[in-house]
């Protein structure tokens, strides 16, 4: 069964940018939800893994590699979408 936490919420929820009373939702959620406990993993994991990458990989030229970004965004946010089946 897949769970409907939206992934973003999770991840504002890892990076503490949630208002109190949301991130106390979502924390009790996590601790009762497998699949949201396994994605909050993944993305402190991520997180974690950025933040080792050197300030030049992070600061330099980004003009030529937004778009591509940008598409991955949204066929990442399309597939979220309950019911979707593309």
């Amino acid at each position: 069964m897949k769970c409907e936490q939206g992934k973003t919420e999770l991840a504002a929820y890892v990076m503490a940018a949630l208002d109190p009373a949301e991130a106390v939702r979502v924390d009790s959620h996590v601790r009762e939800c497998r699949a949201c406990a396994g994605d909050v993993d993944e993305i402190h994991t991520t997180l974690a893994a950025v933040r080792r990458l050197p300030a030049e990989a992070m600061l330099g030229d980004w003009s030529g590699k937004l778009p591509k970004l940008r598409e991955a965004a949204v066929r990442a946010a399309f597939a979220e979408l309950p019911g979707d089946s593309s």
